[in-house]
């Protein structure tokens, strides 16, 4: 029989490119919700978008557009500094919100997140690590928990950008982006990551002295699981994702899915897109979707939430002091509360 509970009411806030793309999809792709509000500093750009996605509500204010009775749930995809703000404020109105990557800058915000939630006893709170719900990884994730690997006992890690976001630092990186593989190895290996270690180089002089945009991490997990992340956010060529799993008996890894193969001026090769986004399109539907559905239902996600993002986020901070200081980290988390076991 046809569902025919009302359709949930989303916001979006903050539409850079993330979040045009989020919003395009909820109006074109999710059909148990509807794009209702959109809300971003650059109001006239938020007009543009408001008039191709069926003329939903534009805010000036992110809190305006929290309150609204016109928002079920909310989507934030603004910059990084104001994430744990925003999602303090859905928790303390009682909505499902999906918050992209980092949930916060710093732990000590992604920490209050997680005891507000906590407080609230409901999980309100989904984090925006797409792969999760990317169909290479969820297979590789799929093979190892089968055991047909044996035990998984290393997770090695590709990402890589065809070239760095507006600031290349490797604070800004590992605070950024490096949360995505610090979530994939603790997902995929199933444990929290103890100690982590962080290297850096600059690979072109045209960049500022301050940027690392060439990282290597190493981490020790509990179980005394390893894992490694290769992330260099000057790859030229393209952007790419992998990641593999090494057990007592194989391994497993993700495979580049490949859609054609171009022959031109003496080559044969596959292109590889420059757009970050364009390989996880498929994830991102799935993830948008998941998240519609349990908030619809009032039940926890299947991705991430807060506690990942809080660990990840405690794990990037670490990364952060050993790539300065040169040493290895360890990683300090609070105990987990009951709402997360």
């Amino acid at each position: 029989m046809r569902n025919k509970s009302p359709r949930l009411k989303l916001g979006v806030i903050g539409i850079g490119k993330m979040g045009e793309q989020h919003a395009r999809n909820i109006f074109a792709h999710a059909a148990r919700a509807e794009l209702s509000a959109l809300q971003d500093l650059d109001r006239a750009r938020a007009e543009r978008l408001a008039a191709d996605c069926g003329s939903p509500l534009v805010f000036d204010r992110p809190e305006s557009l929290i309150e609204s009775r016109d928002v079920d749930a909310v989507l934030i995809a603004a910059p990084d500094a104001t994430h744990a703000g925003l999602v303090l404020a859905c928790i303390a109105a009682g909505k499902s919100v999906l918050c992209e990557k980092p949930l916060a800058t710093d732990p000590n915000d992604a920490l209050r997140v997680i005891e507000a939630e906590a407080k609230a006893g409901k999980r309100l709170v989904s984090l925006g690590f797409q792969r999760r719900f990317d169909p290479c990884h969820l297979a590789v994730k799929e093979l190892a928990d089968s055991g047909a690997i044996g035990r998984p006992l290393l997770w090695k890690g590709v990402h890589r950008n065809a070239q760095p976001p507006y600031d290349s630092s490797g604070a800004f990186i590992l605070v950024n982006s490096a949360g995505h593989d610090i979530d994939s190895a603790r997902w995929l290996l199933g444990e929290e990551v103890l100690e982590i270690s962080a290297h850096g180089l600059r690979s072109r002089d045209e960049l500022p002295e301050t940027s690392r945009d060439l990282l290597l991490l190493q981490m020790t997990l509990s179980g005394g699981r390893l894992a490694m992340a290769e992330i260099y956010m000057s790859a030229g060529y393209g952007y790419e994702v992998s990641a593999e799993l090494v057990g007592q008996r194989g391994s497993a890894a993700t495979a580049q899915r490949d859609l054609l193969c171009l022959r031109r001026e003496a080559h044969r090769g596959t292109p590889v897109s420059s757009d970050w986004t364009a390989p996880f399109q498929d994830a991102y539907l799935a993830e948008l979707n998941a998240w519609i559905d349990s908030a619809r239902a009032r039940a926890p996600f299947p991705g991430a939430g807060a506690w990942d993002g809080y660990a990840a986020m405690a794990a990037s901070a670490a990364a952060c002091i050993s790539l300065a200081e040169g040493h290895p980290r360890a990683v300090e988390l609070v105990a987990k509360p009951a709402l997360y076991l």
